[in-house]
């Protein structure tokens, strides 16, 4: 009997466990943070294209302009930094990332979608960069953290208002 109990919770654990929104990860080694922030840089750029394509509000699909062309200034500086210092980044983490295939799917329901995923993906974006330009190893990949970091506080600041506008579109 304990075990069944034992087991159910296992499962029950494992659901709500699947169900969490992911953390930053703590780890300040430098492969690592490029190797990340790079899988974020194409994630946003190549999502961006898509708002510019299917986002019904202006609004929506000028954020998505400054995705693709911030997200792809920081990719290439992130790569000019990761050649100078050495990093050699896998190629599943500099290239051929899509956007998600709901998103691609979203139809009427793109905007609100979208706007969701950026707001989650930059809240997650700024914790990670704050960390490494606070307890990174790598003074060079450091820096490039604490460079960045004023760009992407401000387009977290854009999503979350932006994220008021989505909210008010739909209750109408």
């Amino acid at each position: 009997m304990k075990k069944a109990i034992f087991i159910s919770l296992l499962c029950i654990g494992g659901f709500t466990a699947h169900a969490q929104i992911p953390q930053p990860d703590p780890d300040t080694t430098a492969q690592h943070f490029l190797i990340v922030a790079s899988i974020g840089n194409l994630q946003e750029a190549s999502a961006g294209k898509l708002a510019i394509q299917k986002a019904q509000l202006t609004d929506v699909r000028s954020f998505g302009q400054m995705m693709v062309k911030g997200h792809t200034q920081a990719q290439q500086q992130l790569l000019q930094l990761a050649k100078k210092n050495g990093y050699n980044l896998p190629q599943a983490a500099t290239g051929g990332i899509q956007p998600d295939l709901n998103l691609k799917k979203a139809g009427a329901d793109f905007d609100r979608l979208y706007v969701h995923g950026m707001l989650a993906g930059h809240n997650n974006t700024v914790q990670t960069f704050e960390n490494y330009a606070i307890n990174g190893k790598d003074p060079a990949v450091k820096a490039f953290a604490q460079q960045m970091l004023p760009t992407l506080k401000a387009h977290l600041a854009a999503v979350k208002a932006l994220d008021e506008k989505v909210k008010d579109q739909v209750a109408k």
